[in-house]
C-alpha cells in the first residue's frame, strides 16, 4: 500500500520526562512499556516507508532498539514541559525529509496498524495539508455558559440529533511535511499548517492517556480484552421469561 510517489515516514514521539504520569512511555502495562503498542502498531502497518521513535532519552532509545526501530534523538532543549510539538517535529523534518510525516501518539494503546493505515489513506485521498485525530462527541456542549452545538432556544434535542463536537486527541497526526517546513520556517509554528481535515476514532481507538486514572483504566481495558471472546452478558432476572422466550424463538 506504500505510495510509489510520496516517501511516508512514521513518527511516535517519546519524551522522557512527563509530568502527569511519571515516566509514562515505559511504564508497564500488561507487562510491556507503553510505547511498546504503538512501536507494534506501525511495525504491522503497509503505509510507511521509515519509522522512527523520537526521544530525548537514550534510555527510550534503548528500548526503540530492543523492538528493531530506528532511534532519533532530540536535543534536550526540544524535550521540556514547555516545548512546543512544532519545534521537535521542524528538528526531525530537516534531518530526516520526507513527503507525509504521520506522528502516532504513544499514550493511544489500543491503535492498530489498519487504523493508522486507515487514516494516511484518508490523507492521501484528501487535499489536506494537516489531518487531525479526533473523537467525535455527539452530547451537549457548553462554552463560558453558551451552547455551542445546540440551541437552547425551543424543544431539548436528542443526542442523537445534535451536531457532534471534534475532540482532538492527537492519536494520529498527519502532514504534509514540505508544507509543515515551510510555515514553521516563516511563522514559527505549523501544527495547524494550511488546509485542515480530520479523522475520527471511535471506541478503544480514541482512548488516550493523560493521567494516573487514564492509565489505570487502560491497563485494566488491556488485561480485560483476553477475556473478551469468552465473555457473556447476564441480565436481572426479571428479564428471565423473555431471555427464554427469544431462545425457544431462534431454535
Amino acid at each position: 500500500m506504500k505510495n510509489k510517489n510520496k516517501k511516508i515516514v512514521g513518527l511516535i514521539p517519546a519524551r522522557f520526562g512527563s509530568v502527569r504520569v511519571k515516566c509514562k512511555n515505559l511504564r508497564l502495562m500488561a507487562g510491556k512499556p507503553l510505547i511498546y503498542y504503538s512501536i507494534k502498531a506501525l511495525q504491522g502497518c503497509r503505509s510507511f516507508d521509515e519509522i522512527y521513535v523520537n526521544s530525548d532519552s537514550q534510555l527510550i532509545g534503548k528500548v526503540a532498539q530492543r523492538y528493531n526501530i530506528p532511534f532519533y534523538k532530540r536535543p534536550k532543549k526540544l524535550a521540556t514541559s514547555q516545548s512546543m510539538i512544532d519545534e521537535y517535529i521542524y528538528d526531525f523534518l530537516i534531518h530526516v525529509p520526507c513527503d507525509v510525516l504521520a506522528v502516532v501518539n504513544p499514550t493511544s494503546p489500543f491503535l492498530t496498524s489498519q487504523d493508522i493505515d486507515q487514516t494516511i489513506k484518508h490523507f492521501l485521498k484528501s487535499d489536506y495539508d494537516t489531518m487531525l485525530a479526533c473523537e467525535n462527541i455527539r452530547t451537549h456542549c457548553f462554552l463560558k455558559n453558551k451552547a455551542i452545538n445546540f440551541s437552547t432556544k425551543g424543544k431539548h434535542p436528542r443526542s442523537q440529533d445534535i451536531e457532534p463536537i471534534q475532540a482532538l486527541n492527537f492519536a494520529v497526526t498527519v502532514w504534509n511535511a514540505k508544507a509543515f517546513v515551510k510555515q514553521f520556517a516563516q511563522k514559527g509554528h505549523a501544527v495547524y499548517t494550511g488546509k485542515l481535515g480530520f479523522h475520527s476514532f471511535e471506541g478503544l481507538a480514541a482512548v488516550d492517556i493523560d493521567w494516573e486514572e487514564d492509565f489505570f483504566i487502560a491497563e485494566n481495558i488491556m488485561k480485560s480484552r483476553k477475556k473478551l471472546k469468552d465473555y457473556q452478558p447476564k441480565w436481572d432476572s426479571v428479564l428471565d421469561k423473555i431471555i427464554n422466550s427469544n431462545k425457544k424463538t431462534a431454535t
